[in-house]
């Protein structure tokens, strides 16, 4: 078997046909924003895939079109559960959610329901993800403010607006989530945000600005001076050192 000549052989007829595969830097932001628990950021990538055509594709695997994604969609989850255990999920979980999903992958009669598996993939470990930061919680007002700040993250949040919301008096929930979380909430926002500013820093084109408008910043300049304090780094910089940056490397 002549791999390599196979290879040429694809790689000159790709050329020819003019197609784009999906980019390595679109891919491993995809799988980031899951193991990050960032749902906002992932429903965010699945509707500009929903937006039209592109001219990125994925691999021929298969001569059939449903065998083609099917495969795909095995990769998919299979990636999904790997990037999770390294993000902290448990490993007997991860590996089991794989298996489900893999059977349910199997039998799937059609390429729509496929697509509807793989978004249903994502949003379950992106979950889980996400809501593995209340394990150590006890009460259900801290679950309830992390619920609310986690969803709300591009508003400018303080204390008062989430005690608000939550019909909680501020004080005693700031005193409560410091006790169970070990920081205080505007700790805790601000480095939600960051987390967030890191991540879009990493994957995404977005200048300063348009990052500190998304994630509530009063000013770009405000935005800088809190990614600085945080990183030693002005956002600038951290992406110089991190665009693209393989999740394998990850901090």
């Amino acid at each position: 078997m002549d791999i390599e000549k196979e290879l040429q052989k694809q790689l000159l007829n790709e050329r020819e046909a003019e197609v784009f595969r999906n980019s390595y830097d679109r891919e491993i932001r995809f799988y980031d924003f899951i193991s990050s628990g960032e749902l906002e950021l992932l429903e965010g990538f699945f509707n500009d895939l929903e937006k039209g055509p592109s001219n990125n594709r994925q691999g021929v695997l298969s001569d059939s079109e449903l065998t083609n994604q099917k495969y795909h969609a095995v990769i998919m989850t299979a990636l999904i559960s790997r990037f999770c255990i390294e993000a902290g999920m448990d490993i007997s979980v991860s590996y089991s959610l794989s298996d489900i999903f893999i059977r349910k992958i199997d039998k799937a009669k059609s390429v729509a329901e496929i697509w509807d598996l793989e978004k249903a993939i994502s949003f379950e470990y992106c979950t889980r993800m996400r809501n593995s930061v209340k394990k150590a919680v006890v009460s259900r007002h801290v679950v309830l403010a992390i619920d609310y700040i986690r969803t709300n993250i591009r508003e400018n949040l303080t204390v008062e607006s989430i005690a608000f919301a939550l019909s909680l008096n501020p004080s005693y929930l700031s005193k409560l989530f410091k006790q169970e979380m070990g920081r205080s909430i505007s700790t805790y926002i601000r480095d939600q945000k960051m987390d967030i500013a890191k991540n879009m820093l990493r994957h995404l084109d977005e200048s300063s600005l348009s990052i500190a408008n998304y994630l509530g910043y009063s000013s770009q300049s405000h935005f800088i001076q809190v990614f600085k304090k945080e990183t030693g780094m002005t956002p600038e910089e951290y992406r110089k050192k991190n665009y693209h940056q393989s999740w394998m490397g990850k901090e």
